[in-house]
């Protein structure tokens, strides 16, 4: 308990004076714009064929999972052994096709990341291709 109280005050000092250090509010809205669109001119535009099927299959699937493991024929949930009492075989499917989804959002990302890619900046833009061999 001696060690205790310094430290929670410690803690209490340092999380509320943080706002201190933020600065004046314009420079701070400012940065934040700044390294906003520095973020989006470099990320990776995926094709929504891609995106959506895998995301999908990946919720559909998770979903399917967790049902089947915690889920008895009964209705009941399960207490303590896992493979009489639920359904496994549903948890098992379920996880091939939360699998099968990610597999998807890979193979989607992949394609993404050898598509041409158009970048927009104040006075100009970019071109760029990745070309390998």
């Amino acid at each position: 308990m001696k060690l205790a109280r310094p430290l929670i005050a410690s803690l209490l000092i340092v999380g509320l004076s943080t706002s201190a250090f933020a600065g004046d509010l314009q420079d701070s809205i400012s940065r934040a714009a700044q390294q906003e669109t520095a973020t989006q001119a470099g990320s990776i535009k995926m094709d929504k064929l891609y995106l959506i099927s895998g995301a999908s299959l990946f919720v559909v699937g998770m979903s399917m999972a967790i049902y089947g493991f915690l889920h008895t024929n009964g209705g009941e949930f399960v207490s303590g052994q896992v493979s009489t009492e639920s359904k496994t075989a549903l948890g098992g499917a379920g996880l091939a096709v939360a699998g099968a989804g990610g597999a998807v959002l890979f193979l989607g990302a992949h394609r993404a990341k050898k598509a041409p890619s158009l970048t927009f900046g104040p006075k100009a833009f970019k071109i760029s291709k990745q070309l390998t061999w």
